[in-house]
């Protein structure tokens, strides 16, 4: 299949635009609050307004279009898996694509932004666990893409923190877009915004909760411009875990809504357990 710019529409290139430009305002505002509380020695920002700042991006992300983007590839694939809409695995890949990209470019803006106070502050341009020791103990590489706690014994450790976190994210999306919850939740973005927020506050501190596979690779991908290969080899190739643990985790997650609790149609999880319960408990996907 051969995709023409030329002949898609405004309307056609709306929800592709969304996701570029939903995560590119993510990473512009997350990334640019981790910069300004380390570039500032924590003067100008906290632990609380990194996880406010995060939640508010993922909120404002989701007024673009409606329905509200994705602005997460993991997201993204699971709900086609688990969720399938017409001509949706058509869209998939220029979604991805928009995805990715925005997080590169919004890296990217983040660094111009950020550069004197980088240079001023890490002039080495280290990364946390990298080759190249800070004098001052300063490590500026985790601006831009996360890296795991020095106090893991092994990745996978770290895999499990991004895991459940990612499940808790996709059971909360799917709680929040529920239509059986329109009632609860008269606001789906303010409710993703305390969602995100709870996150970080509880799962967030060892991982850097990326729990989105764009938020991650994209800017990492453009650190790898200023730092090196090493934001990839860095931590036993820990780059791996952030890029492929939340789609783990958002199957986990839908897994356990759609199983336990979804009542709607057009579920594959929902469907196949009310046939198993018309075959006398025999489970099938078909």
């Amino acid at each position: 299949m051969r995709l023409s710019l030329s002949r898609l529409s405004p309307r056609d290139l709306k929800p592709y635009a969304a996701e570029f430009l939903g995560t590119g305002l993510i990473i512009v505002i997350g990334d640019g609050v981790v910069a300004q509380a380390l570039l500032s020695d924590y003067q100008y920002g906290t632990w609380l307004s990194i996880n406010l700042a995060w939640a508010a991006a993922v909120c404002l992300s989701g007024y673009l279009a409606t329905p509200s983007p994705a602005c997460n590839p993991a997201i993204s694939i699971i709900m086609a898996l688990i969720r399938p809409q017409p001509d949706q695995w058509k869209k998939i890949p220029g979604k991805l694509l928009a995805q990715f990209l925005g997080g590169f470019v919004g890296a990217l803006l983040v660094y111009i932004n950020y550069r004197s106070a980088i240079l001023a502050w890490d002039p080495e341009y280290t990364i946390p666990g990298g080759s190249i020791l800070s004098p001052r103990g300063h490590h500026s590489a985790g601006i831009f893409c996360t890296y795991p706690a020095a106090f893991f014994s092994s990745n996978w450790e770290a895999a499990f923190n991004e895991v459940l976190g990612a499940a808790v994210l996709m059971f909360g999306v799917l709680s929040v877009s529920d239509p059986a919850n329109a009632h609860r939740f008269q606001s789906p973005q303010l409710s993703m915004f305390l969602l995100l927020v709870a996150i970080g506050a509880a799962l967030g501190w060892q991982t850097g909760y990326a729990i989105n596979p764009a938020r991650d690779f994209g800017p990492r991908l453009f650190s790898a411009f200023l730092y090196g290969q090493e934001v990839f080899t860095a931590a036993n190739y820990y780059f791996v875990v952030p890029l492929f643990a939340p789609f783990i985790g958002c199957f986990v997650g839908a897994s356990v809504y759609d199983s336990f609790l979804y009542e709607g149609s057009g579920s594959r999880i929902a469907d196949a357990l009310d046939k198993a319960a018309d075959r006398n408990g025999e489970l099938r996907l078909d």
